[in-house]
């Protein structure tokens, strides 16, 4: 077949190392060009959020300005705990009753004790001298409850060894001494005793009950329960417990406000007051 005279047969390709390389150049291109492409696509796509975040920061500062027109944010108060003194010097200051004694013996030993043991912790108005509702001092308040003192002492001279007949707990050496002190127009001619730590060891304390007995003793929780249970001190003989109840320190704390007094305070009374005063008619509890 013939030619066809039309056709540019004249015309030259590009030979094949020509267009290998342009098809190089070209992938290089694209492949250069491509990663940025990719990250202006995602610069766009960050862009509208960190606007919207700014947007939101400044409406907020915008608020708080139009509510503060000086510009100063409004600093909110906080509210002070009360310390302990600032409770109790806020409280009245009402003097302790028996239901007071037999409340916080029910909230300490609530769900420790059984019922059966709860019950005999329990005392009746019988069990207790009147309180000291007009603030009176220790020999005025003696004097009004146990009238007839002094009969008694005459009565009970010699007193039985390790016998005590008013014994007076408290909550530290210096608060007995002063108690001593300011319940002598009160004791009048009898045998006292200090039952404490700082003022003779134990051993001591317990060879002088066993030679003679007090009729007034005045101590701590804790030294007056390792009598108890040393015998050198027989709270059977014991006529009155006087619990000095109402007297604060000077951080406004009352005996049952110390942790450590109190505990000592309430086993005393548990393992060895209240049972006494259960088995016996004559003891009976005063809280001062």
């Amino acid at each position: 077949m013939a030619d066809d005279l039309g056709d540019d047969w004249w015309s030259e390709e590009p030979a094949g190392e020509e267009k290998a390389e342009a098809q190089v150049e070209s992938l290089t291109e694209n492949e250069v060009h491509s990663p940025l492409k990719a990250q202006g696509h995602r610069d766009r796509k960050k862009r509208p959020h960190q606007e919207t975040k700014k947007q939101i920061s400044q409406a907020k500062k915008d608020e708080s300005h139009n509510a503060h027109p000086d510009g100063e944010p409004k600093k909110k108060k906080r509210r002070k705990k009360k310390k302990m003194s600032e409770h109790l010097a806020d409280a009245a200051q009402k003097p302790g009753t028996s239901e007071d004694l037999m409340a916080l013996l029910h909230k300490q030993y609530q769900g420790k004790l059984s019922a059966i043991e709860m019950q005999e912790l329990q005392l009746s108005d019988k069990s207790f001298l009147p309180s000291n509702s007009t603030s009176a001092p220790l020999s005025n308040y003696l004097k009004s409850c146990i009238p007839k003192w002094n009969n008694l002492v005459k009565k009970t001279k010699p007193v039985k060894p390790n016998a005590c007949l008013l014994l007076l707990v408290t909550a530290s050496a210096k608060r007995a001494v002063d108690l001593n002190r300011q319940g002598s127009e009160f004791k009048g001619q009898c045998v006292s005793a200090k039952l404490f730590a700082k003022h003779l060891k134990i051993q001591e304390q317990i060879k002088l009950l066993n030679k003679n007995g007090a009729h007034f003793a005045v101590g701590t929780p804790n030294r007056i329960s390792a009598l108890i249970q040393t015998d050198g001190l027989k709270v059977e003989e014991t006529f009155y417990v006087i619990l000095d109840w109402n007297w604060r320190d000077v951080k406004l704390r009352r005996m049952v406000d110390m942790p450590e007094v109190r505990q000592d305070l309430l086993e005393l009374l548990r393992k060895h007051i209240i049972p006494a005063t259960r088995n016996s008619e004559k003891l009976r509890i005063g809280l001062f």
